[in-house]
């Protein structure tokens, strides 16, 4: 394993993550068990009447909120962004002048890790987590390698997965259950990423990529 360094700590934004995801998680198992998507206020999670299979969730309270509980996916990725410019800003200056890369983690505790890599990567065991995000000396997207990890990512459930510099910052969210077809076209996707020999043919890969659960964004591109 090649990390050199780490950070250990939590904030108020990396706490109010973990809140949400907690929400999410207990709302994507209603929406399995009833056949319906709850709704919130993003502080608990409404059904329209609470069967048995829903009693042990404390979380879960019979009625109805303004918000599908979808919007928690929206609201887990705008508070990540806030966490990169506040937190993430200055390893992407740091990655700039030395190439050496770092990675992040908000962890389902609500605590956040941070490690420090080699020259151009970082390589390291991903652990279980609500969304991640590395550092690049140079371009801000996604290289095969990277996409192969975003899909490893996804399948432990996190929600948006970034790559940073000190300018931009692309990423992929998702919107419902990781599902095998979305799977397939993340690795459609990196396939054609490998194999992008210019800006164009990278460009043409990642704007045809179409999955139903997972988005991509970026400046780049727009």
């Amino acid at each position: 394993m090649s990390v050199k360094r780490q950070v250990l700590s939590k904030n108020e934004i990396s706490l109010r993550m973990s809140k949400l995801y907690e929400l999410l998680t207990i709302a994507e198992d209603a929406h399995d068990i009833l056949g319906y998507p709850p709704t919130t206020d993003f502080n608990f999670v409404y059904v329209k009447k609470k069967t048995e299979e829903l009693s042990e969730y404390d979380l879960i309270k019979e009625g109805n909120a303004p918000y599908d509980y979808r919007q928690l996916y929206e609201k887990i990725k705008e508070l990540y962004m806030e966490f990169l410019i506040k937190v993430m800003a200055n390893y992407a200056d740091v990655t700039m002048r030395t190439q050496i890369e770092y990675i992040n983690f908000i962890l389902k505790s609500g605590e956040y890790v941070i490690f420090e890599g080699d020259i151009d990567k970082v390589t390291m065991p991903m652990p279980s987590g609500i969304a991640s995000v590395h550092t690049h000396p140079g371009i801000c997207i996604f290289s095969a390698p990277d996409i192969e990890t975003a899909d490893s990512l996804f399948v432990k459930g996190y929600v948006v997965i970034a790559v940073m510099n000190n300018e931009c910052i692309s990423y992929f969210l998702r919107k419902g259950h990781y599902t095998p077809e979305d799977q397939q076209e993340l690795r459609k996707l990196q396939k054609k990423v490998k194999k992008a020999k210019t800006f164009e043919e990278l460009k043409d890969g990642y704007t045809s990529f179409n999955s139903e659960n997972v988005i991509f964004r970026t400046p780049l591109f727009s």
